[in-house]
């Protein structure tokens, strides 16, 4: 297709498999469960509707307030932990695409509107932190080593267009891969646009769009 080209990839969904949840209701799940700490019936049973409504790609602001409150003073020894079982997620066969593209494109980065404390290491233990420039997204403040809120790099899904324009992408040689409501903006902005669904559900809902749709990231390398 194109000559020099990048591809902007987001995390969940998308290089990690949710199978169910993302990388936020994991850590939210780990320490509802994991952690032993003392959370109340009612504090725990909110928690679990509005992990399900995430899930559901419905609250989507009043999930994130919520993680973000929920989350504060967490000490910081879970993000690996969870990390570690994000990694798990992304197959041999996925790691291996991912090394591949690499050496084909001229840039790889990551844009999610997720927590990048989980990406960026879920990645690097999955060994593939090297294939991406630029990993970028919205990250938890630490303090004596405990989550004392976020500074947001990615509030909302136009928030990676602007990114992209700012850091001189053009979207004649920008491919965009993403799984949903939160890549749309970058998918519409970007010259080639690969959703990833692995369950065929997104294609129901998406097939105005001019998008590629695609089961596995394994099919990226057919785009190009």
């Amino acid at each position: 297709m194109m000559g020099t080209y990048s591809i902007i990839w987001d995390f969940d969904g998308t290089l990690l498999p949710n199978d169910p949840y993302d990388s936020e209701q994991s850590l939210m799940l780990y320490k509802l469960h994991e952690t032993g700490e003392n959370i109340s019936a009612i504090l725990r049973a909110l928690a679990h509707i509005l992990i399900y409504a995430d899930n559901k790609e419905r609250l989507r602001k009043t999930f994130k307030r919520f993680y973000v409150w929920f989350m504060q003073g967490t000490h910081v020894t879970v993000l690996d932990k969870v990390s570690e079982r994000l990694a798990a997620k992304i197959s041999a066969a996925d790691r291996k695409i991912i090394q591949d593209l690499k050496t084909q494109a001229q840039k790889m980065i990551v844009l999610s509107c997720g927590t990048a404390d989980l990406s960026e290491r879920a990645l690097k233990i999955a060994g593939l932190d090297d294939c991406f420039d630029i990993i970028e997204g919205n990250r938890f403040n630490i303090d004596d080593n405990r989550i004392c809120g976020m500074t947001y790099g990615m509030n909302g899904p136009e928030d990676k267009v602007k990114f992209l324009q700012k850091n001189g992408f053009s979207p004649d040689n920008t491919i965009a891969v993403g799984d949903g409501y939160t890549d749309i903006p970058m998918l519409d902005w970007a010259r080639l646009s690969i959703i990833v669904d692995r369950t065929g559900e997104k294609q129901e809902h998406l097939r105005h769009k001019n998008y590629h749709f695609i089961s596995s990231i394994s099919e990226v390398v057919n785009m190009l």
